[in-house]
């Protein structure tokens, strides 16, 4: 039973590595550096994302009723543009751009539907950091959600502010 449990654990360690990710206290550290904690405010971390062509590393969170995050680490210099890039892409698509007050006030927002008795919305946050940006985007609904965006962005806020 040892040798089955053992064989487990190695197979485990083995995924993580392809994975380009380690275990951490109360969470995973991405090999770039990335520290995603299993929870953040509310939020649970429900997904591991692999670097890309313009972003390094990430992690998908989930909420209650379908609010979701996505904390990305990008190349120094780097998250301006994915910022743009979102604005670009979801003007491009059709979907109208918002203001907002609150926590979301400070990022580019966009209203993905509005024919529901909830407004869909999706917001994106741009950070710079010492070593790193980075970017928070998060879909919730309109204004059932409303109270959860300002203390979510805060603990994304505060992660981040410890990653350098």
């Amino acid at each position: 039973m040892l040798l089955g449990t053992s064989t487990a654990s190695a197979q485990s360690n083995m995924a993580q590595q392809q994975a380009g990710w380690v275990s951490d206290v109360r969470g995973m550290r991405h090999f770039n550096g990335l520290r995603c904690p299993d929870l953040v405010g509310s939020l649970f971390r429900t997904k591991v994302l692999a670097a890309d062509a313009d972003r390094m590393a990430g992690c998908v969170y989930s909420g209650r009723d379908g609010l979701r995050a996505i904390m990305r680490q990008h190349l120094s210099g780097t998250g301006g543009r994915s910022a743009n890039d979102f604005l670009t892409q979801y003007t491009a698509a059709g979907f109208r751009q918002a203001s907002l007050s609150g926590a979301a006030a400070n990022g580019v927002t966009f209203i993905t539907s509005d024919w529901t008795p909830t407004t869909h919305c999706e917001t994106l946050w741009h950070f710079t950091g010492e070593n790193a940006d980075y970017t928070v985007w998060m879909a919730y609904s309109l204004p059932t959600q409303e109270a959860e965006i300002g203390p979510a962005l805060d603990a994304f806020t505060d992660i981040l502010n410890r990653q350098n």
